[in-house]
């Protein structure tokens, strides 16, 4: 006599069940992302802050702040967005809705971010509405892009791989952006820098929008299982306090961002004050850029065979050190932009796993609680991105402003202000970001 099958309340949900490895269009396609990413987000960092003090007319000061409260404001949507992104249901998935549908937003925000209706009182409140405005934008896409990871597989090894796809579109998308925004702003504004600007970041827009809807296109995740009715926001949030390894990695790449948001403001005026070459700004972007390109291929070897959080912490210390030598080779630009190449490279190991080391705390955080909250884990490091990076830029314009920067004279004091905030900064910073590692313990499995 054949078994009673179980009533059809009790089977698990099969179509849950995550693909051992997704195919090789969607691990590509999953890269894409960053590179649209990149486009708004590196502009952003590596030029808004030109562009309000230069262009738009703003104190630094002034502009530093902005940077700073307009990203700790519209951080704050991180969490919101994850916790919608681990409610969604719908027949694009739970991730893909927002790629599709907030995208274009997001392209829209950035434009107005580069544009300026006046001065005074009027420019600094479009600063900061519009600062506001495409930061949130970003969120609506960025945390539902990243969260999308664990959705696609479960393998460690693959999702590493996938982070060094995803770390390799960053890279295009800053070489991207330290190669074409210029030049863009030249061509679409002539001697005219504000109307150029303003065109520069309408086609980075389009572009990113393009690119987001290919990813949309290419990866799809499982369906989900029905969100469980006890699990209230508040309890969800409450539960992140006990994964001490997604709180270490958040921490870290807070720190992180910190670095990367004094790299991308700082290249600009540390080429035309300390190496007294604008154009050097290019080339000191380009160098970062390219050190992320070669760190997303070496990283997921590399830390295959020391681990993690060794890997990631060894190349801290030598970065560290790295940049206190590259104090004495401002005279030097061929040797100073190859140590700070290979510095960055050694250094950005963490970068580039981020989001695999968020996936093993979403792994870790379903142990322990029985909910994976893909969207809210992620939003959480989404959270640390964006404030590191703001927090990043507002030292670097506190530090103008510390140093008497004027953009029309600039003192002897100002450009030390710039150099320690460029380089002196950032080797503290490595010394401070392998420190906040040590929570991160997962290879070890006996936590």
């Amino acid at each position: 006599m054949s078994a009673v099958p179980p009533p059809a309340s009790a089977v698990p949900p099969t179509s849950t069940a995550l693909p051992p490895s997704p195919t090789k269009a969607a691990q590509f396609g999953y890269g894409l992302g960053d590179l649209a990413s990149n486009l708004t987000w590196t502009t952003l960092t590596a030029f808004l802050l030109y562009y309000y003090t230069d262009v738009a007319g703003l104190a630094a000061a002034t502009a530093g702040t902005i940077l700073l409260v307009g990203r700790i404001a519209d951080a704050v949507i991180d969490p919101v967005v994850g916790l919608a992104v681990d409610r969604t249901r719908s027949r694009f998935g739970r991730a893909r809705p927002y790629l599709i549908f907030a995208a274009p937003v997001l392209g829209i925000a950035l434009a107005l971010a580069f544009f300026s209706p006046g001065s005074g009182t009027t420019a600094v409140v479009w600063a900061a509405v519009t600062f506001v405005a495409v930061g949130i934008s970003h969120s609506l896409v960025n945390v539902p892009y990243g969260a999308m990871l664990p959705m696609l597989t479960d393998d460690a090894d693959t999702r590493l791989k996938m982070s060094g796809y995803r770390f390799a579109g960053a890279s295009l998308g800053l070489i991207a952006v330290s190669l074409a925004v210029m030049p863009l702003v030249g061509a679409l504004g002539g001697a005219d820098r504000a109307r150029g600007f303003t065109g520069m970041a309408v086609v980075l827009g389009a572009v990113g929008t393009l690119l987001y809807w290919i990813v949309a296109l290419l990866c799809r995740e499982r369906p989900a299982a029905p969100v469980a009715r006890e699990a209230t926001t508040w309890r969800a949030l409450a539960s992140l306090r006990d994964n001490r390894h997604w709180l270490g990695v958040s921490a870290a790449s807070l720190i992180a961002f910190v670095r990367l948001g004094i790299t991308t403001a700082g290249a600009v005026f540390y080429a035309r004050e300390v190496l007294d070459d604008g154009w050097a700004t290019s080339y000191i972007l380009l160098a970062f850029s390219l050190s992320a390109l070669i760190g997303s291929l070496v990283t997921p070897w590399f830390l295959r065979r020391t681990g993690k959080r060794r890997g990631i912490n060894t190349g801290l210390a030598a970065t560290a050190v790295l940049y206190v030598l590259l104090f004495f080779l401002d005279g030097q630009p061929m040797v100073f932009l190859a140590v700070f190449l290979f510095a960055n490279l050694i250094g950005g190991f963490g970068f580039v796993a981020a989001p695999a080391l968020v996936s093993d705390t979403i792994d870790h955080h379903e142990t322990l609680t029985g909910r994976r909250d893909e969207g809210l884990l992620y939003a959480g490091y989404s959270f640390a991105t964006k404030v590191g990076t703001a927090l990043g830029g507002s030292l670097f314009a506190w530090a103008l402003a510390w140093g008497g920067y004027r953009a029309d004279h600039v003192s002897a004091q100002a450009s030390r202000a710039i150099e320690w905030a460029f380089i002196g900064l950032p080797a503290a910073l490595c010394l401070a970001q392998a420190a906040c590692m040590a929570l991160y313990g997962l290879e070890d499995r006996k936590d």
